[in-house]
């Protein structure tokens, strides 16, 4: 390929960088267009996920985290050398981050905790009404409980089915399934007019009519999970990696997951791909025929 050949000519002439380096750039760089090429993506028109869905694939592959970590080197030093040099009009590679090499256990609900959580046995008050939204939201698209606290009543879009999520960093528009929709729905014409103050632009408000606080919307998560007598120590994070597995579980694209979460880089799937390698290893050792 023409542009490959002109960017390692620049890292001999202009970076003036070793023969061993420029070797690996090469090497790797020729490896990420090969895979660009099978999937039909023109280098001008690479977006973040194809990159995120390339790194993925190494992972796969068994390469090494440093191995990876040096490819992520090579893909953002190319596609600044592409995007300086007006070959593309943005950089895909931007925010992508390295993989961290220390892999932590993720600690989710299980599907069924996750339906004892969801199970509402009555919806006759507002307030109850509006906790069964809070829970099919949180679930059903893996927002952070900070970003639901900062979501308006105009983020929400019931007729095109999203959510417009605003947080600083990851701005994106989520889906919503049916049944999160359904509950969504239900909540804002039926119990937010009961609950909220005039004016009060938060889409879910406390008891006082007001934006929720962060802690008052834990207190509340935490009260539902010892009624569904749930035996473990909720954390802020556990709802949103306990929608990430469970949907990766179900055949979805780990890039894909990462978008609607708002993740940026391999390191924030790292722990997740552990977490569904560990399951594939047990379920292979308690229920494979020839165990």
């Amino acid at each position: 390929m023409e542009v490959v050949k002109e960017y390692i000519s620049y890292l001999k002439d202009k970076k003036k960088l070793s023969e061993n380096t420029v070797s690996s750039y090469f090497i790797d760089i020729k490896k990420y267009t090969e895979y660009l090429f099978i999937k039909n993506i023109n280098i001008g028109d690479v977006v973040e996920n194809d990159i995120i869905s390339y790194l993925i694939k190494l992972e796969k592959d068994n390469i090494s985290v440093a191995t990876i970590s040096r490819m992520i080197s090579s893909i953002k030093s190319f596609h600044d050398y592409l995007f300086l040099n007006h070959m593309s009009n943005n950089n895909p590679a931007k925010e992508i981050k390295k993989p961290k090499i220390e892999k932590n256990n993720l600690d989710i609900l299980t599907e069924e905790e996750v339906e004892a959580l969801l199970k509402f046995p009555k919806l006759n008050t507002p307030k109850q009404i509006r906790d069964k939204a809070i829970f099919e939201i949180l679930y059903g698209t893996g927002i952070k409980v900070s970003e639901l606290v900062e979501m308006n009543l105009d983020n929400v879009d019931l007729e095109l089915d999203y959510i417009y999520c605003s947080s600083n960093k990851n701005q994106r528009i989520i889906p919503l399934s049916d049944i999160t929709r359904l509950y969504l729905e239900k909540y804002i014409k039926e119990s937010r007019p009961e609950l909220a103050v005039e004016d009060e632009k938060a889409l879910f408000v406390s008891s006082l009519g007001q934006r929720f606080t962060r802690q008052g919307l834990w207190k509340l998560i935490k009260k539902h999970a010892s009624l569904a007598n749930i035996d473990k120590n909720i954390n802020p994070s556990m709802l949103r990696h306990s929608f990430a597995i469970h949907l990766l579980n179900e055949g979805a694209n780990v890039a894909v997951v990462s978008k609607i979460l708002g993740n940026a880089n391999l390191a924030s799937l790292q722990s997740y791909l552990n977490h569904i390698n560990k399951n594939m290893r047990r379920e292979i050792k308690e229920k494979h025929p020839r165990k």
